[in-house]
């Protein structure tokens, strides 16, 4: 693979300007498409390539509504609190913090109408298959949305 052009602005535009996508498309996602993502998944780096991660589709709406309810309620009783109280980090405009945690909020309130989630889940990582706290620690961010 050729080696990144350092000196492209390109690069340095997408840094910057990547987010977290909170605002999810309802729109069907095809199983050709979802097989794609999980065969990346499984190439993707591991902390002493261990890649001991299964990967688990959700597609049902009730499943999802099911487990949503209980991100609202973490979001709502705990997580949106404490952000709220918070200040923007710095270089970060008052107004552009509010447009996140809107955004977050809209996540939280909507995150069951996305049509597929891929929850990443590991297996066993530490001493006799303890989990330790750097069980995985490898970056894996694409993982963490939902489709």
């Amino acid at each position: 693979m050729p080696d990144a052009d350092l000196d492209d602005p390109r690069l340095f535009e997408i840094i910057h300007t990547t987010r977290s996508m909170r605002r999810l498309k309802p729109d069907p996602v095809p199983d050709g498409l979802i097989r794609r993502i999980l065969e990346a998944g499984t190439a993707a780096p591991s902390g002493g390539n261990m890649q001991r991660w299964r990967f688990l589709v959700v597609k049902n709406p009730e499943i999802k509504k099911a487990a949503a309810a209980y991100y609202k309620r973490a979001w709502d009783e705990y997580v949106g609190p404490t952000y709220r109280a918070g200040t923007p980090a710095p270089g970060v405009s008052a107004e552009r913090f509010g447009r996140m945690l809107d955004a977050a909020q809209h996540l939280a309130d909507h995150i069951h109408e996305a049509p597929v989630w891929i929850v990443a889940c590991l297996e066993g990582l530490g001493v006799h298959g303890v989990p330790t706290y750097w069980s995985g620690s490898s970056g894996r961010p694409w993982l963490s949305r939902a489709l």
